[in-house]
């Protein structure tokens, strides 16, 4: 038996859990497909501005892909360029991470003897293997984004959506939970939540965090800005009420201009549906200069930025040309899931460690490997190229992934259906059984 109907097989038996309904394959699944589905009409609808969210993106996506497009062209310079405008106008400290261990070192280096670290959400921090590794080192990590709080009280570790983590929990089962945790009493609606961790968590943010970590939607290159955009307001306190600000992000994060980062995060906004109550551009650490025209570092806000770019892939995969090389463009928006046929049927079986979809398994295969890839469900996704059609950045994400299935095909790693299916059309021309 090949290593392939192996995969196969489990993948199989994670079926039948999907269709158990008590299950929480199940559980996630049900929740998603109508919200993928309510996600996608929303797109057409005019209920908030002039134009739709759809209208939005197509209005920009020529220049965007054009961005895009330049950013990959000109990698390393401005990567040279927004490290030195950080580091000599903006008062950073920057690092250059060439491999994620090398980002995993300079990060304890900046943590010191602190032993605490808040952070908003950052998917850059997990893609690199940060968190796992924060983890192993035993650092304690609060999480202050909602969904990701949510995830931590339901001990849920199963693969999600990375800008709703826990939304497919009901009301009733989170106060359930607070109930058994915490020994408090909630009414099971939203607002009794919330309320409850603004009034006992908010006071920590304003006073305890010393040291904190975020990733960026974009970076300028021209003058160094970083932009983060938000809803809950976690990352404004997070990046202000701190001794030590850390950002950790991929070098792909760095556009030419500052309005080029613009246009970026707003598409993300816009694409998904969801209103950044806060868009912060950073540009340095907080400082005065009211005493005698001397400027002092560290007033109110952070005292420190600390940025660390990563590379890791990225150069080598624009240097060798490599399969994967398009996804460089990725703006990280996450919103192909919506209009995924294969997690549209089978949830978060479509998915990698790093999050759900096409893009994390892509990730999974970069890090990890063909056979990473083949355990996510690689083979799950129809070619139906809805994503390729939708990606703001013009990404072909289909094609990337039909040459993964080539390589795993060509290594014995593809289901024995499909095996047969290939020597039926090699040796007879015919592809029917």
């Amino acid at each position: 038996m090949s290593m392939g109907e192996d995969y196969y097989r489990e993948l199989k038996a994670k079926i039948e859990k999907l269709r158990n309904e008590d299950s929480l394959e199940h559980k996630f699944h049900e929740f998603w497909k109508l919200g993928c589905t309510a996600k996608y009409k929303a797109f057409e609808l005019k209920f908030l501005y002039e134009n739709s969210s759809r209208e939005f993106v197509e209005k920009y996506k020529e220049q965007l892909i054009k961005i895009r497009e330049e950013c990959i062209e000109d990698l390393e310079k401005n990567v040279e360029k927004c490290m030195k405008v950080m580091k000599k106008a903006n008062n950073m400290r920057v690092y250059y991470a060439k491999t994620n261990e090398d980002a995993h070192r300079y990060f304890m280096e900046e943590l010191g003897g602190t032993r605490v670290l808040f952070k908003s959400k950052s998917n850059e921090a997990k893609d690199i293997g940060l968190i796992e590794f924060l983890e192993e080192e035993g650092i304690e990590l609060i999480e202050t984004d909602m969904g990701d709080i949510i995830l931590e009280l339901m001990e849920y570790d199963h693969p999600t959506y990375q800008l709703g983590p826990g939304a497919h929990f009901k009301e009733e089962e989170i106060v359930q939970k607070i109930k058994e945790k915490h020994g408090v009493e909630l009414e099971p609606n939203a607002q009794a939540i919330v309320d409850y961790y603004r009034e006992n968590f908010r006071k920590e943010l304003l006073n305890k965090v010393k040291i904190s970590l975020t990733s960026a939607n974009a970076i300028s290159a021209d003058d160094g800005t970083i932009f983060l955009g938000e809803n809950e307001g976690n990352i404004s306190l997070l990046t202000r009420a701190v001794d030590t600000h850390i950002v950790v992000c991929g070098i792909t994060k760095i556009v030419p201009t500052i309005i080029d980062a613009l246009i970026i995060t707003k598409i993300q906004e816009r694409i998904n549906n969801v209103s950044f109550r806060y868009i912060s551009l950073i540009s340095g650490p907080s400082n005065t200069s009211d005493i005698q025209g001397k400027q002092v570092q560290g007033m109110y806000g952070a005292k420190e930025v600390v940025v660390i770019f990563v590379d890791d892939w990225r150069i080598r995969a624009k240097e060798e040309d490599m399969p994967y090389k398009d996804f460089l463009k990725c703006i990280s928006c996450k919103s192909c899931i919506y209009l995924c046929t294969a997690f549209r049927a089978f949830g978060n079986l479509y998915a990698s460690k790093y999050g759900i979809g096409g893009p994390m398994i892509i990730r999974d295969y970069i890090h990890n490997g063909i056979e990473a890839a083949v355990k996510d469900g690689l083979f799950l996704c129809s070619g139906c190229e809805n994503c390729t059609n939708w990606c703001p950045a013009g990404i072909d994400l289909a094609q990337i992934i039909r040459m993964l299935k080539k390589e795993a095909t060509d290594n014995n790693l593809c289901p024995l259906t499909l095996k047969e299916y290939q020597e039926k059309i090699i040796n007879e021309k015919n592809p029917f059984l």
